[in-house]
């Protein structure tokens, strides 16, 4: 959000912001209803399945896939995050694949979003554009681990270099007394 110098101006953003956010929240709970009472229809049509008085499987597949798009719908209003907006995107363009008998070029192009959306989700998506704190605490322990290992890499070396100088000097004190023993 961007600041602006004039105070009225700010308390505006401020008011319009947390408007917003309470709009967001009746919008979630007017789609809890609307789950809840497309849910209501499920045992029924779960009975009629049983029973097999001229049930529809398709209709109750097309049922289902709204009523996890709307679940997803939900967690989106609550995550606020990229990944759940991908995942909402996967449901609707599988629900229209799975569901709708469309021809073989539009059910292709289906499937070419469906690889598309993994492929955003798997290989462009960057958690720290969701959590820049998560984002910072990443940093901080990224450097951490640097610090340490920079450290270990310093004392080995110390260890390393004690020890040749040690070798040295056993092998020029083992060498001088073999020389010494020679010229006598």
């Amino acid at each position: 959000m961007k600041h602006y110098p004039n105070r009225r101006v700010q308390k505006a953003q401020l008011f319009i912001l947390k408007m917003s956010q309470y709009l967001e929240i009746v919008c979630a709970m007017i789609l809890i209803v609307a789950i809840l009472i497309a849910f209501l229809s499920v045992p029924s049509d779960l009975h009629s399945l049983f029973l097999d008085n001229g049930f529809d499987l398709d209709d109750f597949i097309k049922k289902s896939f709204e009523l996890v798009i709307g679940v997803e719908l939900l967690k989106m209003f609550c995550r606020h995050d990229i990944d759940s907006v991908v995942e909402v995107l996967l449901f609707a363009v599988a629900r229209q694949i799975v569901i709708e008998h469309m021809p073989v070029q539009e059910s292709l192009i289906g499937i070419i979003s469906v690889a598309i959306l993994f492929a955003i989700r798997r290989f462009l998506f960057v958690s720290a554009l969701d959590d820049p704190d998560k984002a910072s605490q990443e940093l901080e322990k990224d450097n951490y681990i640097h610090q340490r290992v920079a450290e270990a890499i310093a004392k080995y070396k110390k260890e390393a270099a004690a020890t040749s100088l040690q070798e040295k000097a056993s092998q020029t004190v083992h060498t001088a007394g073999i020389d010494d023993l020679g010229s006598e």
